[in-house]
This record gives C-alpha cells, sequence and structure tokens, in this order.
C-alpha cells in the first residue's frame, strides 16, 4: 500500500550520509526510517524547550521579578546566624498585567 505521506528531500553531507546508512544497517532499519525518528524526537525536545522558554517569558511579563543583586545577596546570609527572610518589597513590577 502507498503511503499518503508526501516524501520530503533532505540533503546531506558525505559523512552525515555514510553514518546514516551504517546506522540504518546496524540496527536493521531503513535510512527513512531512521531519519523519522530522529526528526520526531529532535522536534519534541525542541518543541518541549521553546513552550518552556514562552511560558518563562509569559511569567516574566505578567508577574513580578527581583533583581539579582537582591536574591544572591538574600541567599548569601542563608545559613548563618543573620539569615533573613526575603525583601518582597523590592520586586519588580511585570510588565503587563494579566
Amino acid at each position: 500500500m502507498p503511503s499518503s505521506i508526501p516524501p520530503v528531500t533532505v540533503r546531506f553531507s558525505e559523512e552525515t550520509r555514510n553514518n546514516l546508512s551504517q546506522f540504518a544497517e546496524l540496527t536493521n532499519r531503513s535510512r527513512s526510517y531512521v531519519i523519522n525518528q530522529a526528526v520526531e524526537e529532535f522536534l519534541a525536545t525542541r518543541m518541549a524547550y521553546l513552550e518552556e522558554l514562552n511560558a518563562a517569558v509569559e511569567s516574566v511579563e505578567t508577574h513580578p521579578t527581583y533583581s539579582a543583586d537582591d536574591v544572591f545577596d538574600w541567599m548569601h546570609t542563608w545559613g548563618t546566624e543573620d539569615e533573613k527572610p526575603f525583601d518582597q518589597t523590592k520586586a519588580i513590577p511585570p510588565k503587563r498585567s494579566t
């Protein structure tokens, strides 16, 4: 049965093509299968990263933040006799509200 998925052409360096062929042979898979698996894994990883990055940017734009100096100054008091609670009055207001 012919595949309903249209083919895509990809150009590889000779070294990559040779490695791909060798890997496919060693794993008893087709080059097409190996490429498809590699692209799916790459996209899943990158998409998850981009989604997390976008959520972080959204959080920074809609929630208060704190300067690194204020956070580090507070962290340096941890475990000392002069340990301090974090001073939330030093919050930097969000760039936009939710």
